[in-house]
């Protein structure tokens, strides 16, 4: 019998295998360490998926929604501006009240989600428009509204006044006229 053997080789067999576990676990995280390749490749992944949605939007029903509306020049004092005209109504919980919806609508926001124009709506409204309201489609698609008027040239004053003070982050086409249809 040898002197390694009984309790003392079962012992030194432990500490091995503890020696080769923690090797093994060091090695397989070590491997799954993202690498700026692996990042590379998801972000250009999710360029190309959102490119294809953005493509297959015309597809959807919010798509139909954005074809859905007429457009117009509106010249007021020698200023151009484009109108989109479109049904709308004020989205119950939106911050405003039918009364509040006029003629020529100045739009900070659109969205497909009612949630994210609540949001925006509350940032508009901190940000010193507390005449701000969401109105909706029939799909639904959700306009934030900075103001709204009955008078053109109010309307077009209040886009430019939106346009420079830019309350909030915006992306063209935004602002925006939105001319209630049917009105």
């Amino acid at each position: 019998m040898s002197p390694y053997s009984g309790p003392f080789q079962i012992r030194i067999r432990m500490k091995l295998y503890r020696i080769l576990t923690i090797i093994l676990l060091g090695a397989a995280a070590w491997s799954c360490k993202p690498s700026e390749s692996n990042y590379r490749r998801a972000y250009e992944r999710a360029v190309a998926a959102r490119e294809s949605a953005d493509s297959d939007l015309d597809s959807t029903i919010y798509g139909k929604a954005r074809r859905d509306f007429a457009m117009q020049k509106l010249v007021v004092a020698g200023d151009t501006v484009d109108v989109k005209i479109q049904h709308v109504s004020v989205t119950p919980d939106g911050g405003g009240i039918n009364e509040s919806l006029m003629r020529y609508n100045v739009v900070a926001g659109q969205f497909k989600q009612l949630f994210t124009a609540k949001s925006m709506r509350e940032r508009l409204f901190e940000a010193g428009y507390p005449a701000s309201f969401v109105v909706q489609t029939s799909e639904p698609y959700y306009y934030v509204v900075a103001s709204s008027h009955n008078d053109p040239a109010m309307a077009v004053k209040a886009l430019r006044e939106l346009e420079s003070d830019r309350p909030v982050a915006m992306k063209a086409p935004l602002p925006f006229i939105l001319q209630r249809a049917g009105r």
